[in-house]
């Protein structure tokens, strides 16, 4: 777990420290201490940056991932912007972004405006580009996993989410509640595959537990202090 070196380790109050801790803590599925762990690093310096927003995207906070710049995760900002009632205007900023990035991230970002604009068809094909390259980032294929069922995709969801298993992301939380992975939540294979995964996060949350990792991210402290 390498979000277990972070706490060990941690000397004083160290904002680099506790930016480190938000991806790892959010791939075991400890999305209130991944929180918690961007709060203590900008509270510290305010400037820093995280990746707390796949946090909150992963959390389903769709009103607070739409409120940040679409131009940094327009997958994500895209989509919940949709979510929230503002698919137009996520369509017509992915259109601009799309004329200016030639990287994957076009994929991406097709993948969610034509989603949003009914293509289903197109937005498949995006995915399938996706899948087909080099890319095997395991959080970005749990995106691709949900995208696919949310499409009916059913095998090829199947697919990635075994790879997004097996490439460590363990965010049962998200995984166990998320509504567009509905129609792949009956198979055999998902129930196996969440199954080990919410084995993985317990074992993380007992981990994290020992190391007094509430302790020294301050869970609950700040709302009570406000």
């Amino acid at each position: 777990m390498p979000w277990r070196a972070c706490l060990l380790g941690r000397r004083g109050a160290d904002p680099e420290i506790f930016a480190a801790l938000v991806s790892p803590l959010r791939y075991c599925g400890l999305l209130e201490a991944s929180v918690a762990a961007c709060e203590s690093a900008v509270a510290l310096e305010p400037t820093i940056r995280t990746s707390i927003v796949h946090t909150w995207f992963l959390q389903r906070d769709n009103k607070r991932v739409a409120a940040t710049k679409l131009e940094d995760n327009p997958y994500i900002a895209a989509l919940s912007l949709a979510e929230v009632g503002r698919g137009n205007e996520a369509v017509a900023a992915l259109r601009a972004l799309e004329e200016k990035i030639k990287t994957r991230m076009r994929d991406f970002m097709m993948a969610a405006r034509t989603m949003i604009e009914g293509d289903a068809e197109g937005s498949i094909a995006a995915v399938g580009r996706i899948v087909c390259s080099a890319f095997s980032d395991p959080e970005g294929l749990l995106y691709l996993t949900r995208h696919l069922a949310h499409l009916n995709q059913v095998d090829a969801a199947l697919e990635l989410f075994e790879r997004v298993v097996g490439g460590g992301i363990f965010c049962y939380p998200a995984m166990s509640s998320d509504p567009w992975l509905d129609p792949i939540r009956e198979s055999p294979q998902f129930v196996r595959l969440l199954e080990r995964a919410e084995q993985q996060h317990q074992v993380a949350a007992r981990e994290f537990a020992r190391l007094e990792g509430t302790r020294i991210l301050g869970i609950g402290t700040r709302a009570s202090r406000g």
